[in-house]
């Protein structure tokens, strides 16, 4: 190692921030043309290199005054550049597996999925409307089925049952408001 170099880890040790101030104008233009060239963002290689004379500073009193302060800040932006570097490799990949992921589960979807859960839907919905059919009063459950299931008009059941069409009217209703009060989270 150069007797500068030495005399300067010496200093550093000392906390003479004097030669922290030379140390940066002699070597900071080639610590960033250096990050600059590896990491290709002009923003962030500044910061490696300021970062680089801050860990300098930080571990001043640890520094070996056999070892060149130049190799010393190169490892340091070199490491950060590196990490940078691995981190938006990671990201990359982590991005490019999601995505991957995603067209697979789009690709694998299987269209029957949808059928089966409509079927699935149906049946709940039957089975709601037969129980609640089941729950309505005698004479109601009769005009509404001959309404529905025989498609009878309400003139031709009220003939059948010897009541008005008005109350074929109401039972029809009442029971269409019981079964939509059933149904409601299938309309």
């Amino acid at each position: 190692m150069s007797k500068p170099d030495k005399s300067y880890v010496e200093e550093l040790k000392l906390g003479n921030e004097d030669i922290l101030h030379k140390l940066y104008d002699q070597y900071s233009d080639t610590l960033l043309a250096y990050a600059k060239h590896t990491i290709r963002n002009p923003l962030l290689a500044e910061d490696f290199v300021q970062d680089a004379y801050c860990t300098l500073w930080e571990n001043r009193t640890k520094l070996n005054s056999e070892q060149p302060v130049q190799s010393y800040l190169y490892k340091v932006v070199h490491s950060r550049c590196v990490d940078y570097i691995r981190k938006q490799v990671a990201r990359q990949n982590y991005t490019q597996n999601t995505e991957w992921r995603l067209r697979e589960l789009e690709l694998t979807q299987n269209p029957f999925d949808s059928i089966f859960v409509s079927e699935i839907m149906a049946q709940e919905a039957n089975e709601i409307l037969q129980n609640s059919l089941q729950n309505l009063p005698e004479q109601t459950r009769e005009i509404f089925l001959l309404s529905r299931n025989q498609q009878l008009k309400n003139s031709e059941i009220a003939e059948r049952n010897g009541v008005t069409v008005k109350a074929i009217e109401y039972h029809i209703s009442k029971a269409l408001q019981q079964l939509k009060t059933a149904l409601k989270d299938f309309l």
